[in-house]
């Protein structure tokens, strides 16, 4: 991806949450609080979107190599092409969306990483790329390694990125869905409601529904947390400081100190009534 192409995808992108911000205004599942929290949100996601810029490069750059070398596995095997690129992205959904997340919440090590993006007091569509770099290296490999197992073609990981990042928008975006049709969408798709959920200051909550795109492997694999949590849900983690949560340099250097107990009551939000 050349900066050109870089540019458009992240014109994109910042389009896409200012066009769901607006209508996290109209419908919100939640009063939106005073906290100050979006220059470091904001922050994070430039240096995330610039991050992945270069790793999803790398990752096309590698997918592509594989491919001069010759057909991949699932070619071989006589896989049509369309089969190959569905199957694909749901590989990678499952690698890179739940594998991947799921030992950033087993591992303590891991779980240092990512509590840069678990202890936002709230969530909207600014927390999507409130993410560590780390974190983001340690997805990537959960992109190389499928690739170069299974010999995927190029245009699946471009599928399964875009996929991802259109989503997260989503799924992290303040917004009241209906209880019936997001019961029903959540059966094999991660809907705002279920990722809310992910977010609970509450762990049994917070260490389920880990999906990123599909939803069926929380199902299959029992870390599923019906969505109707989310109507009751209450943000971030008791063992960060809130300012600390607020400031951009402090969530950069988060990984590196000792865990903080934040001496302070639970960030108390209200829902909006349908």
């Amino acid at each position: 991806m050349n900066a050109h192409e870089f540019l458009t995808t992240v014109t994109i992108i910042l389009a896409v949450m200012a066009l769901i911000g607006l209508v996290e205004l109209i419908v919100p599942l939640f009063t939106r609080p005073s906290s100050g929290r979006s220059t470091a949100n904001l922050g994070l996601t430039v240096l995330t979107l610039s991050f992945n810029w270069m790793l999803n490069g790398a990752a096309a750059i590698i997918a592509a190599a594989f491919a001069l070398q010759g057909p991949g596995y699932i070619t071989r095997l006589g896989v049509p092409i369309g089969v190959q690129l569905v199957a694909g992205v749901a590989v990678l959904d499952f690698s890179f969306g739940y594998l991947a997340h799921r030992a950033l919440h087993v591992s303590p090590m891991l779980w240092r990483v990512h509590r840069v993006h678990h202890c936002d007091p709230f969530v909207d569509v600014t927390t999507t790329y409130r993410n560590h770099p780390i974190e983001g290296l340690w997805r990537f490999l959960f992109i190389v390694i499928p690739v170069w197992l299974l010999g995927m073609p190029p245009e699946v990981v471009v599928i399964h990125r875009l996929l991802s990042a259109l989503n997260g928008i989503l799924e992290h975006a303040n917004l009241r869905v209906w209880q019936p049709l997001d019961r029903i969408l959540s059966l094999f798709w991660v809907t705002p409601h279920m990722h809310k959920v992910h977010h609970s200051r509450d762990q049994v909550e917070t260490d389920s529904n880990y999906g990123n795109v599909l939803s069926v492997y929380d199902r299959v694999l029992g870390t599923f947390t019906p969505t109707k949590q989310a109507l009751a849900v209450v943000y971030g983690l008791d063992d960060v400081d809130p300012v600390r949560s607020t400031s951009l340099p402090r969530l950069l250097a988060m990984p590196f100190h000792d865990v903080e107990v934040a001496a302070h009551e639970p960030t108390t939000i209200s829902a909006e009534h349908a």
